[in-house]
């Protein structure tokens, strides 16, 4: 393995990890990810881990009316520092504030499942004490499923026998509420 694999090697990234804690819908993006990754490594074990060395007294002595100019470029050469392994500060500040993101959302939706959680337990323990459904009368439908059925006795509800959606807004009930039904003649209030 060359200089230049050791070092990337060193760095390297546990795919298996990371494809533990990414949701399945990122699996193709990691995929990607790992090609373009793989892809890199290959490139950079081909070159070696240092700058090849360049023997500047033999040019001189075999182009002596140029060594002013084989100086200039063998300060140059020797000028090159290739840095590995160190992130610009803008970046690692760029990337502290992705991961403080990610966490936040983690925080969220480890509070999402909790509470997930509690209505379940709520919903199991209101299933449990439930009668058997042979045994059920109209209380028990207005209790256990209020989406399909309702006790105008008690719920301010408009009656929706075919399910238009009168109770999912609230403009109904706004435009007649001071809806009065007109007297008709026949009808006495005298008794």
């Amino acid at each position: 393995m060359s200089g230049a694999a050791k070092r990337v090697a060193t760095s390297s990234v546990n795919w298996s990890k990371l494809a533990e804690r990414l949701v399945p819908e990122h699996a193709a993006e990691l995929i990607r990810v790992k090609g373009v990754s793989g892809t890199f490594q290959s490139t950079v074990s081909q070159f070696p881990a240092d700058l090849p060395k360049i023997d500047f007294a033999a040019l001189k002595k075999a182009l002596p009316a140029h060594s002013a100019v084989l100086d200039s470029l063998q300060k140059q050469y020797e000028a090159v520092k290739i840095p590995y392994g160190e992130v610009p500060a803008e970046y690692t500040k760029e990337i502290d504030q992705w991961v403080e993101y990610n966490n936040a959302r983690i925080k969220l939706h480890d509070l999402k499942v909790a509470d997930g959680l509690q209505e379940a337990k709520k919903v199991e323990e209101k299933w449990s004490k439930a009668p058997p459904v042979e045994h059920f009368d109209r209380q028990h439908f207005v209790e256990y499923f209020p989406a399909h059925f309702y006790d105008l006795r008690y719920q301010n509800r408009i009656p929706d026998p075919c399910n238009v959606g009168l109770n999912e807004t609230p403009e109904i009930e706004n435009r007649f509420k001071d809806y009065k039904v007109l007297r008709r003649a026949d009808k006495v209030d005298d008794h």
